[in-house]
């Protein structure tokens, strides 16, 4: 059985130096995701540490992608999230200030409570890195995390 691992970090620096410990530690690019508000951000990431590409969802990008920008920095739609790797294509492009992002955490195996509290760390701008590895791997891929600056859960 598979379990889904979670870590949150405030800064790019500390994701994609615990996703290149994770790579290093055996843990396969296919295996680790990472979604948050700043594109930019997790292109970097995601470019540098080889996880997959940045997908934005719909209407991120393209021929309105910068209308879309507008309206987002005017306030005049809510802002949604982009991610990389296997989960992208259920986390990218979900609202932020709604439930959007909440819902599709749900979708991916987190528990409700604990979907919304991620949701809002990635509105605040941190970087969730979702593992997806077996059961026996939890604690080391657990302990990888931690070791790179990690934000508790509750701290939003």
């Amino acid at each position: 059985m598979t379990t889904l691992v979670i870590g949150i970090f405030g800064h790019r620096s500390d994701a994609a130096l615990a996703i290149e410990s994770l790579r290093k530690s055996g843990i396969k690019a296919k295996q680790i995701s990472a979604v948050t508000k700043q594109k930019n951000t997790l292109e970097i990431i995601s470019h540098d540490t080889g996880i997959g590409k940045t997908e934005s969802g719909n209407g991120n990008s393209g021929l309105f992608g910068t209308d879309r920008e507008l309206g987002v920095g005017l306030d005049m739609i809510d802002d949604t999230a982009v991610a990389a790797g296997p989960a992208a294509r259920k986390l990218a492009g979900a609202d932020l200030e709604g439930d959007g992002l909440t819902v599709s955490l749900i979708s991916i195996g987190i528990p409700k409570q604990d979907a919304a509290r991620y949701a809002e760390h990635a509105e605040q701008e941190h970087i969730l890195v979702i593992v997806n590895v077996p059961e026996d791997q939890r604690k080391q891929v657990s302990e990888i995390l931690e070791q790179h600056q990690t934000l508790p859960l509750e701290s939003v």
